[in-house]
């Protein structure tokens, strides 16, 4: 499920942006006979170069569920920099038009106190995509990615 999931959403994503990484992490218990596979795709507008670092970067986590025949998608948006608390509900409320249920953290990173020297703003949600079994199963799942795609281009495109 993940490697076809991975091609459908490299499709998919090509016409809203480029991925610019993709890493394949596999972890085993030592406490139980359990590996847990994930695949990290990380997506942006564009390919960014040094002066581009600004731009929003999307981190998408697919995880495999119950036996391989669906699979967990959460994805991150990080906005880094100073922004009002006007800009901040601005930009909350373009995403929540989008995706009802997206969440906010704001992260800041101090060195001294009272002196914040990094502002990152993280979007994030979540939704599970099961393995299609039939003809009308692999159009609603298609259906899905493209909704997603283009919801996911929108958003690493806000200001």
């Amino acid at each position: 499920m993940l490697q076809f999931l991975v091609e459908q959403l490299n499709e998919h994503l090509a016409s809203h942006g480029t991925i610019v990484d993709v890493l394949l992490r596999s972890d085993q218990s030592l406490m139980e006979e359990q590996e847990i596979r994930e695949v990290i795709l990380t997506f942006a507008e564009e390919e960014q170069s040094e002066e581009q670092s600004g731009k929003p970067l999307a981190t998408i986590h697919l995880f495999e569920l119950e036996e391989a025949e669906s699979c967990e998608v959460e994805v991150e948006v990080e906005f880094t920099g100073e922004r009002t608390a006007e800009g901040t509900c601005v930009m909350w409320e373009q995403a929540r038009a989008l995706i009802p249920k997206i969440s906010l953290t704001e992260k800041k990173r101090y060195l001294e106190p009272g002196q914040s020297v990094q502002t990152a703003y993280i979007l994030d949600y979540h939704f599970i995509l099961d393995s299609p079994k039939t003809e009308a199963e692999a159009s609603q799942f298609a259906r899905v990615l493209k909704q997603f795609s283009s919801d996911l281009g929108k958003l690493v495109r806000l200001s």
